[in-house]
């Protein structure tokens, strides 16, 4: 069954140091660890491509940095696409896949979250959060349509006013959902394009 799918098998993935790489390779290498200065400061996007810059974290995990660099970016006038891997979030339990519809919508349940979602959602137009729910098959991302990812648009916690509340539930749309329909947002084709 769907939701059992990490728990049922050893976790095999790459060290956080290769999946960066993974993601990089969708883009040339002039577009990978592109300094973005504004105002006479100076932040690294992992990925840049037109007005998108794309961060890559290895986990959920969410420091208070997060949404400072956000911000820098957003103010620099990009649009922040912050990708997360979270298998193994997934794998030990901190976050659990309540309901899926084909991978159109899922419902999520984030335990003990390391920040407020419902705060990311309601305050930021400007970025999204893209997590990677799935292991990277074998090969290149480049060609890859496999089902791996999933796009955050609403999120509650049980604590809307603590910066770190109890449980958040969260909805994730299946859009972008592999890695050649990130691909082709980066190259601006629009969400509904895909």
């Amino acid at each position: 069954m769907l939701f059992d799918l990490f728990r049922h098998e050893e976790l095999r993935q790459c060290t956080p140091e290769e999946w960066k790489k993974q993601w990089q390779s969708l883009v040339p290498p002039e577009n990978r660890d592109v300094p973005i200065t504004y105002e006479g400061q100076t932040v690294v996007a992992f990925i840049q491509v037109n007005h998108y810059v794309m961060m890559l974290q290895d986990g959920l995990l969410m420091e208070a940095s997060f949404f400072d660099v956000c911000e820098f970016f957003q103010l620099a006038g990009y649009h922040v696409i912050w990708l997360m891997r979270c298998t193994q979030d997934i794998h030990n339990g901190y976050l659990k896949l309540v309901e899926n519809d084909n991978g159109r919508l899922c419902r999520w349940l984030w335990k003990s979250p390391t920040t407020n979602f419902d705060r990311w959602t309601s305050d930021n137009c400007c970025a999204s959060i893209v997590l990677q729910w799935r292991p990277i098959p074998d090969g290149g991302l480049q060609s890859c349509n496999e089902r791996m990812l999933q796009r955050v648009i609403w999120s509650e916690s049980d604590t809307p006013e603590e910066m770190i509340p109890g449980r958040t539930r969260f909805t994730t749309a299946g859009v972008p959902a592999t890695p050649v329909q990130l691909l082709r947002w980066l190259n601006g084709a629009a969400l509904s394009e895909l």
